[in-house]
């Protein structure tokens, strides 16, 4: 028997998608932050080829995307709170963004080149042209622009290659601080405007969503939502068979170039199929047996930077020759991190509103310090409704 939705629990299914979304985000990061991913080598070898693998089929480009959509439907939910307060929604929201972009290329320059903090803050700019705009033009637009970013992919790969550029890697080492710097102006800064086009087709459909209620179903929109997955799902099944293909083709030394194309395109295809199944499975059972994933989403900021310092301690401090240890153990690492994140922020959040870098976030915005230790009243703790802390 199905639960019936309320407010709070729509709520509660945003945060617990994106709580899914950042295990993904994680995982595939790892290799990147410490020097054994696409960004360092071309092919993949032996165990590392069949985790790679895996990884274009079911998590790479997958899990960002169903971020994108939820960053969407959040730049709504904070946009409607505000104006309902009465406050400059675009104003705030407009210091909201600077802030987040300057968090990002912060993230850039002390620890890790590959900070999509910066490209969120540029996409919710775009945004702000499509706020009041009718539901069929953000559909549009959103076709238009993922038709625009897959097109640019298409070119590039049919692109006639310098031969005495050496492309088998990008990176030769894990780059220190001038060279992160160097790194983000000229290509992070190009790759994060070509992104925009991907980053914020995403978004305009997460607007869409959170505008007609998909967050929070009625019966008959779950019925839709049904037909939505098994469509996105059979598609998915289509575009992997290219990715099978590739993979059976030489099954030791994988090219992820090889299928970059595929992996973006069932990265839209199979984050409809996840977040289809998330809101059906919260829609079923509700929210309670998704308490861990929902205090990761809620504190979403906090954790996505605290991969990174965590990351980078244990890569400089302790496990130094991470960058040489195979796939499967920087999976395994990662899932070890994200498992005693949900644990610290359902501490967290019994005791707090919100995450400390939310809280200092939410400040920046408003101009003001709102409480952040919950206060105890007979016994029994309060503090911001569920609805303010999502969309604000």
């Amino acid at each position: 028997m199905s639960v019936q939705i309320q407010q709070s629990q729509r709520i509660d299914t945003m945060d617990i998608i994106r709580g899914f979304a950042i295990i993904g985000i994680f995982i595939v990061n790892f290799p990147e932050m410490v020097g054994s991913g696409v960004l360092f080598y071309d092919t993949a070898f032996g165990s590392d080829a069949i985790v790679r693998w895996l990884y274009d089929l079911f998590i790479q480009t997958k899990f960002y995307t169903i971020f994108a959509f939820l960053f969407g439907a959040g730049f709504h939910l904070f946009m409607k709170s505000a104006e309902k307060r009465g406050l400059s929604a675009k104003k705030l929201m407009s210091r909201r963004l600077f802030l987040l972009f300057v968090v990002g290329v912060a993230h850039v320059v002390l620890f890790w080149i590959g900070d999509i903090l910066n490209t969120y803050a540029m996409a919710g700019l775009l945004l702000l042209l499509f706020y009041n705009r009718s539901s069929k033009t953000l559909i549009v637009w959103s076709l238009v622009m993922l038709s625009m970013f897959n097109g640019l992919l298409v070119l590039t790969a049919f692109m006639p290659s310098d031969p005495s550029i050496d492309v088998s890697i990008l990176l030769p080492h894990v780059p220190n601080m001038s060279e992160r710097i160097d790194f983000f102006l000229t290509l992070g800064l190009p790759n994060s405007l070509l992104m925009l086009l991907d980053i914020v087709s995403c978004a305009l459909i997460g607007i869409f969503a959170a505008r007609n209620g998909w967050l929070q179903p009625s019966v008959e929109q779950r019925k839709n939502i049904q037909r939505v997955q098994w469509s996105a799902l059979i598609l998915t099944g289509l575009l992997f068979i290219p990715m099978v293909q590739a993979f059976i083709a030489n099954p030791t030394a994988y090219q992820p170039s090889d299928v970059t194309l595929y992996t973006q395109l069932t990265g839209k295809a199979l984050a409809v199929v996840y977040v289809c199944a998330m809101l059906r499975l919260v829609a079923r059972y509700g929210a309670k047996p998704f308490q861990g994933l929902s205090a990761l989403g809620r504190m979403a900021f906090t954790n996505y930077l605290l991969q990174t310092i965590i990351t980078m301690g244990v890569l400089h401090f302790i496990w130094k020759d991470a960058g040489e240890a195979p796939l499967w153990m920087g999976a395994i690492f990662a899932l070890v991190v994200v498992s005693l994140q949900m644990i610290v922020s359902r501490w967290w959040l019994r005791r707090y509103n919100m995450g400390p870098l939310e809280w200092l976030w939410r400040a920046g915005t408003y101009g003001r310090f709102s409480p952040l230790r919950r206060v105890s009243h007979f016994g029994k703790e309060t503090g911001q409704s569920s609805t303010e802390s999502s969309s604000s």
